[in-house]
């Protein structure tokens, strides 16, 4: 009898924690329009000098946050029933534990600032850990 509301709230918790990530992300698809300037003024105020110019530069960022967006589409997707997109829940939160330390490198060789090398593989271990903790609570079917 207690194992069921357990159940429900780890279940409910990995929903949350997809819908969070999955908003967040969601805001990526508004730089898929914005206009240049913007992400100019963006790029010196975070720190990180002149933007760079070029079709390759505007195409990565441009591409990166649509990729981003509709991830976020995912992740609110498989929060719809967790239960039923388990293998699916499990591998995002294992792809986001090996995220961390891909990032980590990629975001200390690109030079870029302390707190976002450390926000960026911290928050996406945060986040893997998270759902597979929460796949690994109480029984394993449903």
């Amino acid at each position: 009898m207690l194992t069921q509301p357990i159940r429900m709230r780890r279940h409910l918790f990995q929903a949350w924690l997809l819908r969070s990530v999955g908003s967040v992300e969601l805001l990526a698809f508004f730089a898929v329009g914005m206009p240049r300037t913007w992400m100019e003024v963006t790029h010196r105020w975070l720190g990180l000098g002149v933007m760079p110019d070029g079709p390759v530069t505007m195409f990565m960022i441009r591409q990166a946050s649509f990729t981003y967006g509709l991830h976020g589409v995912l992740l609110w997707l498989l929060s719809s029933d967790v239960i039923r997109f388990r293998p699916l829940v499990l591998f995002t939160g294992i792809s986001y534990v090996l995220a961390a330390p891909v990032f980590f490198v990629i975001d200390s060789t690109s030079e870029m600032p302390w707190i976002w090398t450390v926000g960026d593989s911290a928050s996406c271990l945060f986040i893997g850990v998270g759902l597979i903790c929460l796949d690994r609570m109480g029984p394993r079917h449903a």
